[in-house]
């Protein structure tokens, strides 16, 4: 009777035992690497960028370079998930959107909401993640999805996929994830400076073509809502030199000097906000420690120092003024008041921005400390 009752009780569990019968495996799955998001006419075209796995990790057997590199499907709807559904009709296999790596957005889309529509949706997805990067452009989105990087490598080491392993060695434009993204458009001013892209056609070439390869090259100043300006990276220049996290950027010195170029490696900044007479005023204060990297004739080390601090106050004054052109508050220096004297920015606010003007940026002060010159002294090397 016992043996009766634990083989009936055996029985009984196998019926509530996980098992394996709705898994999806992994190789009969199709893994989105990139969207890219347009819209015209009112309608959305959605660009899906697939990345081939056997390319991420290669074996003897992958056949050397006759695989496909890259995939992008394309489809319209009314919004942004009907165009989604329109991909799935033609979509061989399962499309699997964990390995989501980016987002890019054309102009029209962002001047259409279509910023707002792309994050309402993805973060309500289950598979999607805040580490999702984000980008804008003016080029067609199939061309500049449908560039790979060179050396045959996959879409997965792109500079829309992995944009943090070259901002480590050259922090002109700093990548703003989804989570950055809600945080600033949540917080004063409610803006937010996303990256903008193109296709670089003439950059890097193979024995057998020109590739066109992705370019960052300038900022999207964008609200939930809108687009307020697209700007160059010459106009730009300014705004890495207040990102916390610079890792490394090069400056070049000439005029009456022979050419020297200075690598900024660490830098400390301060943000301070002034009330005269209920009068608000900034001061920015910048503590940079830079490295002598190409240093051909004798030179005072004075003038060097003397002349880097100049150039980085002219980058922030002229990239400051740059964004009272576009109506923006570039430095977030509402923010600044938000954090300092919420009583005050409670006082002057409007939709979490403040007033600003030329004045409002009361002094730049920057602080140089030429550190060293790398293997060799703090002189030329021949």
């Amino acid at each position: 009777m016992r043996k009766c009752s634990c083989f009936l009780l055996c029985c009984l569990l196998s019926f509530v035992l996980a098992g394996c019968w709705d898994a999806n495996e992994p190789e009969r799955m199709v893994y989105v690497e990139g969207l890219g998001i347009d819209m015209k006419e009112g309608n959305y075209t959605v660009y899906l960028q697939i990345v081939n796995p056997s390319l991420v990790a290669k074996s003897e057997s992958t056949g050397g370079n006759t695989q496909v590199k890259v995939v992008v499907g394309r489809a319209s709807g009314k919004t942004l998930n009907e165009a989604i559904f329109n991909l799935y009709r033609s979509s061989q296999r399962r499309i699997f959107w964990g390995h989501l790596s980016f987002f890019v957005f054309s102009e029209e889309a962002l001047k259409e909401g279509g910023l707002q529509a792309t994050v309402d949706l993805f973060d309500r997805y289950r598979e999607t993640r805040y580490t999702t990067w984000i980008y804008a452009t003016r080029e067609p989105l199939f061309d500049l999805l449908s560039s790979v990087p060179p050396l045959e490598m996959s879409t997965y080491f792109s500079r829309l996929s992995d944009p943090e392993a070259a901002y480590k060695q050259s922090s002109f434009i700093r990548p703003v994830d989804m989570r950055e993204l809600l945080i600033a458009l949540n917080e004063p001013p409610h803006e937010v400076a996303i990256p903008y892209v193109r296709l670089a056609k003439r950059t890097w070439e193979t024995d057998e073509k020109q590739d066109e390869i992705v370019q960052v090259d300038g900022l999207v100043l964008v609200t939930k809502e809108e687009l307020k300006e697209t700007l160059t990276y010459k106009k730009t220049k300014g705004l890495k030199w207040l990102n916390d996290d610079l890792k490394r950027e090069e400056i070049s010195l000439s005029g009456d000097f022979s050419d020297i170029s200075i690598l900024v490696d660490k830098i400390k900044i301060k943000k301070k906000p002034v009330i005269h007479n209920h009068q608000i005023r900034f001061q920015l204060s910048f503590e940079v420690k830079a490295v002598l990297r190409e240093f051909v004739n004798r030179e005072r080390l004075a003038d060097i120092k003397k002349e880097t601090e100049r150039v980085l106050k002219k980058d922030v004054e002229d990239t400051y003024a740059e964004g009272l052109k576009a109506d923006t508050d570039i430095y977030r220096l509402s923010e600044v008041l938000y954090r300092k004297d919420l009583n005050t920015w409670k006082a002057i606010e409007h939709n979490g921005k403040i007033p600003l003007t030329e004045d409002s940026l009361e002094k730049v002060s920057v602080k140089v400390e030429l550190i060293h010159g790398d293997k060799q002294r703090k002189i030329p090397t021949l």
